[in-house]
């Protein structure tokens, strides 16, 4: 009786293989370019803001600045990721390389989602010790980051400069930060459930305090709805306007 393994099983380690060096070297040039740094930065300034706030305003001043780290991570460092690699010439050797677009996206979200993670658990222990939940927390910040990054690819391959980038940056972020007007008790409407954000609220609320088993579930299914369809953009943006560009 053969007990050979599907050829598909080989391939898939393969695959991860490559994947774990493309996230090593994207987390090597994130620190070149400094983008790890001023996360850190950052995550520090939040962190004091965080002590030196009243009790009653930390809960809400947390679950607004973690689900602000991810979107600026996620969102705007990729922005300014890709844009250096495209001038260092790295983008168009990557483009004509074996390299699957899919790899090319799961690496800058996988990498940059490291240093989200590293950065909303550091801020939640600097505002709340270790008196919040690890699972919800975790599960906020990464299907939010890596949304995120996918959202970003979608939209920094369709600019060529910093200025373009930035001018694009309010067309997608704006909309996704509307949940944080019903979070504060302004202009709430059943229609912010259909963005993913909502549901990152929920999670991220979720590891401070006790919540519905129900927003858990939303949040997750939102969250993994929207990050399959951002996944499915970023990657066929990338086909067609990168490797497009060099066919």
């Amino acid at each position: 009786m053969s007990t050979a393994l599907p050829a598909s099983l080989p391939r898939v380690g393969d695959s991860l293989r490559v994947l774990y060096r493309s996230v090593g070297w994207d987390l090597r040039l994130q620190s070149r370019y400094q983008i790890v740094t001023v996360s850190l930065v950052v995550t520090a300034a939040y962190g004091l803001v965080l002590r030196l706030l009243p009790d009653s305003w930390l809960r809400d001043a947390t679950i607004l600045l973690v689900l602000a780290d991810p979107t600026m991570i996620g969102f705007l460092f990729v922005g300014a990721l890709v844009l250096f690699e495209r001038d260092a010439g790295i983008t168009a050797a990557v483009a004509v390389s074996p390299s699957s677009p899919a790899l090319y996206v799961w690496s800058k979200a996988v990498s940059l989602t490291t240093v989200s993670v590293v950065c909303a658990v550091a801020l939640t222990v600097a505002g709340h010790g270790m008196n919040f939940r690890m699972v919800p927390l975790l599960g906020g910040v990464v299907l939010t980051s890596l949304m995120f990054v996918f959202i970003g690819i979608v939209a920094v391959v369709r600019v060529r400069s910093v200025n373009g980038y930035l001018l694009i940056v309010p067309v997608f972020l704006v909309p996704m930060y509307l949940p944080l007007l019903g979070s504060a008790g302004f202009a709430q409407s059943p229609l912010y459930y259909l963005l993913p954000t909502q549901g990152s609220l929920l999670l991220i609320a979720r590891a401070l305090e006790s919540r519905p088993a129900w927003e858990a579930l939303y949040g997750v299914t939102i969250l993994g709805l929207w990050l399959i369809a951002s996944c499915y953009a970023a990657t066929r943006s990338y086909e067609s306007h990168v490797r497009g560009r060099r066919s």
